[in-house]
């Protein structure tokens, strides 16, 4: 990460925000990577990122998510944010709103049967800077049929604000589907 502090005139000295990973590798048609995605809280400055990484499991991959309490300088060790072992968790997406609650989703094949083409969107938020999250959410009534999409993710994100927070995907990848999104809002 490097950060700038007077509008992209000049930036810091790029360091390591997370360990050495893995990429995720488990077997689809569509093209998947371990890109972060950041946040930055509005009311106290903090930095969060989630990525995904192929884990210790067999075949398995996480979103992993980090945490920064000094503007970027250092990071929290990685924590695992999806609540199960089964499946793939991957291209995760995150927002913090005006509340500074985090809000993370995520494609996930956990209801799949083991078949990558099939995922659902899950969602899960933080009240306390990440040092715990709420339990998974679905977020799709049914499973998503990816058929023969080679992109699926780049489409994906979310937004929050007032709470309320709003995962955005699509329904089967580029030019195989059409933009979805639900509304969740905080208990």
């Amino acid at each position: 990460m490097a950060k700038s502090v007077n509008g992209g005139v000049t930036f810091s000295t790029p360091h390591a925000i997370t360990p050495v990973f893995n990429e995720i590798s488990f077997k689809s048609k569509y093209r998947k990577n371990s890109f972060a995605a950041l946040t930055v809280s509005p009311l106290d400055g903090h930095v969060y990122a989630v990525y995904a990484a192929q884990s210790n499991r067999a075949a398995g991959a996480d979103v992993m998510f980090i945490a920064s309490t000094d503007g970027g300088g250092s990071f929290t060790s990685p924590k695992v944010i999806n609540d199960v072992s089964t499946g793939q968790q991957f291209f995760p997406a995150i927002t913090t709103d005006t509340s500074s609650v985090i809000h993370i989703s995520w494609f996930d094949t956990r209801n799949s049967g083991g078949n990558t083409a099939l995922y659902d969107v899950f969602a899960t938020y933080s009240k306390d800077n990440g040092a715990t999250f709420a339990p998974n959410a679905r977020v799709t009534p049914t499973l998503i049929n990816a058929g023969n999409a080679t992109f699926i993710g780049d489409y994906a994100g979310v937004a929050a604000a007032m709470g309320f927070a709003h995962p955005v995907w699509t329904s089967g990848g580029f030019n195989n589907g059409s933009l979805q999104t639900a509304t969740l809002q905080l208990p």
